[in-house]
């Protein structure tokens, strides 16, 4: 097999999300309704009249199912990744040929086995806390998401996850160029500027979550309400939506630390165009229904857009 199934996802994907935001922000009247239906969601869902697509919708609060399956598939993750490089065997030919399925049988190390094991384990700390605040700390309303958006939730994990270790030593074929040994030393200068901005971003990713979910609770924590509010305080002084641009800049992170692997760019580069689309929409939603909104907020990047 030939091409990596992986990095043609995302870019499709990538593809889909930026062609569809440009369509629905530059020439949204002149669009089929059931394209903008499909296209929002949430507090910005479509308000016109409903089409058949309408049918094809789910609770937003299903948001939650992605991150058990992503939690899930992080286990397996880490054992095969403990398995092979703490207890020294092989990687079961199962797996190598799935990968072979998903990622081309000519894939070959881009980084080493630290790198591989660093950027694991900063992901699963962001599936993870976004597992916990999911269930424990956001507070969803009764809006509605498209099927289609659910299931490329589902599958932005499974090939996140598997895009690390598509480029690992011991998971390519050809894995001769990078040991298949664990030192601190082979972390690098790219390892720890990574590591520092996902922690920092992954951090205030929580902040954001915090805050949103304050919004609908009073001061013991209970939900009186499901309204929206203007947010205030830690980033979005700044943003309209800081957990988005933290988000990116996870992803971004470990671009950085994943230096090298031929595949997470086309993960970054989807990411940062869903999250800059529905940044945006955010941010004007908000500029419509609130009056006082604050001017000095930009909607994804700090003091540029």
């Amino acid at each position: 097999m030939y091409f990596n199934l992986v990095k043609c996802g995302f870019i499709f994907l990538a593809a889909s999300v930026l062609v569809g935001g440009l369509m629905v922000n530059f020439c949204e009247s002149r669009l089929p309704a059931a394209i903008v239906q499909a296209f929002r969601f949430g507090k910005f869902s479509y308000v016109g009249k409903k089409t058949f697509v309408s049918h094809l919708e789910v609770p937003k609060r299903w948001f939650k199912h992605f991150y058990v399956i992503a939690t899930l598939y992080s286990i397996f993750m880490l054992y095969l990744i403990v398995n092979t490089y703490v207890l020294s065997k092989p990687v079961c030919s199962v797996v190598l040929t799935l990968l072979d399925l998903v990622g081309s049988s000519y894939r070959s190390t881009k980084v080493n086995a630290t790198t591989v094991c660093l950027a694991m384990a900063l992901f699963c700390i962001q599936v993870w806390k976004r597992f916990y605040e999911t269930f424990v700390i956001s507070v969803f309303s009764d809006t509605k998401i498209n099927i289609s958006h659910y299931i490329i939730g589902i599958c932005h994990y499974l090939g996140s996850f598997t895009a690390i270790i598509l480029e690992a030593p011991g998971f390519a074929r050809l894995s001769h160029k990078y040991r298949y040994t664990l030192s601190v030393d082979d972390i690098g200068i790219t390892g720890i500027v990574g590591s520092i901005i996902f922690l920092w971003a992954c951090y205030n990713q929580y902040r954001s979550a915090v805050v949103l979910a304050n919004l609908r609770k009073d001061e013991k924590g209970q939900i009186v309400c499901y309204e929206h509010k203007i947010p205030e305080g830690g980033l979005f002084k700044r943003l309209s939506s800081p957990h988005m641009f933290c988000e990116m800049l996870m992803y971004l992170a470990l671009l950085i630390v994943l230096w090298g692997n031929t595949t997470w760019p086309f993960v970054f580069i989807w990411v940062l165009c869903n999250q800059c689309e529905n940044a945006l929409l955010n941010h004007w939603w908000y500029q419509t229904n609130f009056k006082d909104y604050p001017t000095e907020r930009k909607a994804f990047l700090p003091f540029i857009l």
